[in-house]
């Protein structure tokens, strides 16, 4: 069924196209994907049901593998924007040359490139303290960075919400334009990132709020208000029901914007409208 003309299109505020495109098969499944990414992303884009209402894409580039790919797409399509920085996951990579190429793109791309992130903490495979200590460091760098910069920060956090919240509240100032992304953590955590930032902060969700087992974290958009929230899928991870098992994309917002309206009791058009809005004042 299309969707009424009244409903706002939405951006992906958090994905990367450069790993859908190597998932993806075939467009629906029955041809192999082309290896040029711009052919492969128009062609792409065409295939998507128009009452999906797709408007634009943030592509996150978070490991020095991927730069160069993220960079061909915000130069090439005029509906995709970047986020260029380290993953927690991916603190090994950082060093003086990356923290150079990194502050690079954002100077050939000065309208394109619009955050710096991914980057956080990341403890679910984590055990050693060398390890984390690592993470802290890279995190804290550039969070100064960004802050230095005045740039939005793009924010990874798993299973380290204490040591989050502390380096946050002391290396970030509070009206810092923040998009934690990917939110599975608790309530607490939420509504403390809330408070500290009250201005600039807004929490990300993916398809994770659709899963059966995911009942916190319908708990936590329950609790963060609508003009705090951003729509993202985090693709290829995490498709929402009903396409679990497959690779998720940007169209697939659409369905995180209607369970954000089920949980909250509000109407569709009003949660694509105000995510929307959020999105350009983040």
């Amino acid at each position: 069924m299309a969707a009424p003309p009244s409903l706002a299109g939405f951006v992906d505020t958090h994905t990367h196209l450069d790993l859908i495109m190597k998932r993806m098969k075939g467009f629906a499944g029955e041809s192999p994907a082309t290896t040029d990414a711009n052919a492969w992303y128009t062609a792409f884009k065409s295939a998507l049901p128009k009452e999906q209402m797709f408007e634009k894409a943030i592509t996150v580039g978070c490991s020095v593998d991927t730069f160069d790919a993220v960079e061909n797409f915000i130069q090439n399509q005029d509906d995709v924007y970047g986020a260029f920085g380290i993953h927690p996951l991916n603190a090994a990579d950082w060093s003086d040359e990356t923290e150079a190429r990194i502050k690079s793109i954002f100077e050939r791309n000065p309208a394109k490139a619009v955050a710096w992130g991914e980057c956080g903490l990341d403890y679910h495979y984590c055990d050693e303290p060398e390890e984390k200590s690592k993470q802290r460091d890279v995190f804290v760098r550039q969070l100064d960075i960004a802050a230095e910069l005045g740039l939005p920060l793009v924010v990874h956090t798993r299973e380290a919400e204490e040591d989050t919240l502390a380096l946050m509240s002391e290396h970030l100032p509070r009206d810092q334009r923040i998009h934690v992304h990917c939110f599975t953590s608790s309530v607490s955590l939420a509504k403390s990132l809330l408070d500290l930032f009250p201005t600039n902060l807004c929490i990300g969700f993916t398809g994770v709020i659709t899963f059966k087992n995911a009942s916190e974290v319908r708990d936590v958009v329950a609790e963060v208000p609508l003009d705090r929230i951003l729509l993202e899928t985090d693709g290829p991870y995490m498709a929402p029901t009903p396409f679990r098992g497959k690779v998720a994309h940007p169209g697939h917002v659409y369905y995180v914007a209607q369970k954000v309206s089920e949980v909250k009791g509000a109407p569709l058009e009003e949660v694509l409208a105000t995510c929307r809005a959020n999105t350009t004042r983040v």
